[in-house]
């Protein structure tokens, strides 16, 4: 809302109460309100935030912008890799004001003694220019902030300055990282909140909640799953043939999990007798943009596809030229399918709830090579960090740290939306 009677763009919000262990409410309030002073003032928000590059992951980068941003360092608002939208922006603020007291020793610890004394005086003299007053030792803030509370060090915490940062990033990006020996920030999770999410995460998340193994099944996950494609595979600018290779192990093995319910309740020695199997490509064609017009033929196509086992560069040729894409995707969602035939056909079938159980477990390594995948291109988004974040933290659906605590306490409601209520 911006203040204005009738007008609820943004409206309503929550408010959340951010707790760090060991610290008084009222002094971590205090710091959270002074960082976000100053982060906000000017804040410059990307065109499209959905392909908004989100940056400040970790907490090396987290303190070397607040330091740019208020030294007023011409990248941070020329370069819109660098801007904020809501979410990215709370984020930033949270992990700042959880590990930056605002006085001039707690500046000199972690930005050097004389780098963080020189910007201290220009902290002090922007926060006079934004609020009017002078920055007084009643206005500092002073306690143990999350690094320390961790174990972590001065010299781990080390702010990046931004030619560390891009010499970083380019050995990340080029995957070289391992053997570079330039300065490397801190993990995601350490000494910050939350850490982000990948493109994998997203995509668990609406699976779980939109698309479920027991409750929409298998076929609408794959659907669900592969329909991401092409959204995140321009917006991690790898193309769909890389997004499509990275996503099906995952497919394979829920319906590899799809067949330990449902296959063995339709005995066949060969996965090519089997009507489950015949019915499940004709589900899947169908999920993945196949015609009910081209269905049969599609069991035409998809022998034909099958003629090629073995010769994959062959194979694609052949699905490109012909267009049977929604065969080929069909066809390959079922590898694991007929790798294990034999097994599933020796096994007694399992409940949903048990064979969700096993692909869970069996798919984790999967899920956790996809949190992984490293995005090489410059244009490419690696991390998102959702609106709903603080919410998903409080839920439990997105892993926090233990040391704290975030929780909702109220709906902000502007006065003009309520009404008054008789008391008898």
């Amino acid at each position: 809302m911006d203040g204005e009677v009738f007008n609820n763009f943004g409206y309503p919000c929550n408010v959340m109460v951010l707790s760090l262990e060991g610290v008084d409410q009222a002094m971590l309030n205090k710091n959270l309100i002074l960082t976000d002073k100053f982060i906000n003032n000017g804040v410059k928000f990307p065109v499209d935030y959905k392909k908004s590059m989100f940056r400040m992951v970790d907490i090396n980068t987290c303190l070397m912008f607040y330091r740019d941003w208020i030294m007023e360092e011409n990248y941070l608002r020329t370069d819109s890799t660098w801007f904020t939208y809501c979410a990215a922006h709370k984020t930033l603020v949270t992990t700042v004001a959880l590990n930056l007291p605002h006085n001039k020793k707690s500046f000199m610890e972690v930005y050097g003694e004389k780098e963080g004394a020189d910007f201290y005086d220009t902290f002090c003299k922007n926060y006079f220019a934004l609020a009017g007053e002078d920055f007084t030792a009643e206005l500092e803030t002073d306690f143990e902030p999350l690094w320390k509370k961790e174990g972590l060090t001065p010299k781990q915490i080390k702010p990046f300055d931004i030619a560390e940062y891009l010499a970083y990033d380019a050995a990340r990006r080029n995957g070289t990282v391992d053997s570079y020996t330039g300065f490397k920030p801190l993990k995601p999770t350490q000494a910050t909140l939350w850490g982000p999410q990948s493109s994998a995460d997203i995509i668990y998340c609406f699976v779980e909640a939109y698309g479920d193994f027991i409750d929409a099944g298998a076929i609408v996950s794959c659907a669900a799953v592969m329909g991401f494609g092409t959204a995140l595979s321009p917006r991690m600018d790898i193309g769909l043939p890389e997004y499509t290779k990275q996503a099906m192990p995952v497919l394979n093995m829920l319906m590899h999990a799809h067949a330990k319910v449902y296959a063995a309740q339709k005995q066949a020695a060969a996965y090519k007798e089997s009507a489950y199997y015949t019915q499940t490509y004709e589900q899947l064609y169908m999920a993945y943009g196949g015609t009910q017009e081209n269905l049969a033929a599609s069991l035409t196509n998809l022998a034909k596809i099958e003629s090629f086992s073995g010769n994959e560069d062959a194979l694609m040729a052949f699905v490109l030229q012909n267009k049977l894409m929604s065969e080929y995707l069909a066809y390959a969602t079922l590898q694991e399918v007929r790798l294990n035939w034999a097994a599933l056909m020796a096994e007694p079938s399992l409940t949903l709830e048990n064979a969700y159980q096993w692909f869970r477990e069996i798919a984790n390594q999967s899920f956790l090579n996809a949190e992984d995948y490293l995005v090489k291109s410059a244009k490419g988004v690696q991390y998102n960090t959702p609106p709903a974040i603080g919410h998903m933290v409080e839920a439990g659906l997105h892993p926090k740290n233990p040391l704290v605590r975030i929780q909702s306490v109220c709906t902000v409601m502007n006065y003009t939306e309520l009404e008054a209520k008789a008391v008898s």
